[in-house]
């Protein structure tokens, strides 16, 4: 039977999850502590919510690592001073690591989207930064991604112009679209982004693609705030209007064609 929660339910179950870590690490590696909390937390967790939490504490050390071989691999395509093999295996690796990263964020998202009433940022950026050995910047930039993405959602939910807003897959994802929908009966895409940005509206293969930049102050905690919901609506409704894009926000070289529509 599914059972209500409430915040020392998670707490409590981060607490043991930390607690399970350590003492599997120290005896037997960082493998075995993965495969411990998953047996105990995860496989056997009825709750989705505390196996959420699992999931996202049990697997926050590997996925530091993830970022740490994402910018190594990001160093050593950017330079050109792989041969052709080396180029053609490092890029492998890299999507791979993209698609884990990618994962984790969508999972990191779906936890907070599910539990924030129950979790505080500041316990879950203490809870990540302690399991994946101390990344704090890792962690912020996690956190900071994902709760970016939920109030952008809010933001968007509310516009009626818009139908059929939905986040985009894991495969969208990777390609350029953390949302897909549509706009005048024509396909849009919007992709969320951190920091000061202008909004960018763009033609991208046929369709309309938008990137709208959520400031820090449009968030409380793990929330977008009334202020946010304003701020980010005329962004989009600002962005839908032009006719021309703004400076490219970042890298495009893995922008493809918007599919399963």
């Amino acid at each position: 039977m599914i059972t209500s929660l409430a915040a020392t339910d998670f707490t409590q179950r981060a607490e043991a999850i930390l607690a399970l870590m350590r003492e599997e690490r120290s005896k037997n590696g960082i493998k075995a502590a993965m495969d411990a909390v998953a047996e105990k937390f995860i496989d056997m967790e009825p709750h989705p919510q505390l196996r959420r939490l699992g999931e996202v504490l049990g697997l926050a050390r590997q996925q530091a690592m993830v970022q740490v071989g994402l910018d190594g691999d990001r160093e050593a395509l950017h330079h050109g001073n792989l041969s052709h093999e080396q180029n053609i295996a490092t890029g492998h690796h890299y999507e791979m690591l993209r698609h884990a990263a990618c994962t984790y964020n969508h999972l990191l998202r779906g936890l907070i989207e599910s539990s924030s009433e129950f979790i505080s940022r500041d316990n879950l950026m203490d809870w990540l930064s302690a399991v994946s050995g101390g990344r704090k910047d890792w962690v912020k930039g996690e956190i900071t991604g994902a709760v970016s993405e939920i109030a952008l959602h809010a933001a968007l939910q509310g516009l009626p112009e818009l139908k059929n807003m939905r986040y985009g897959s894991v495969g969208e994802d990777l390609v350029g679209y953390d949302f897909v929908g549509e706009w005048q009966g024509q396909v849009l895409t919007v992709d969320a982004k951190s920091g000061l940005y202008a909004p960018l509206s763009e033609i991208k293969h046929g369709h309309r693609h938008l990137e709208i930049s959520v400031p820090r102050e449009a968030v409380n905690g793990l929330a977008v705030n009334h202020r946010g919901l304003v701020l980010l609506r005329r962004e989009v409704r600002q962005a839908l209007l032009s006719d021309s894009g703004a400076q490219m926000h970042a890298p495009h070289h893995y922008f493809q064609p918007a599919f399963n529509i």
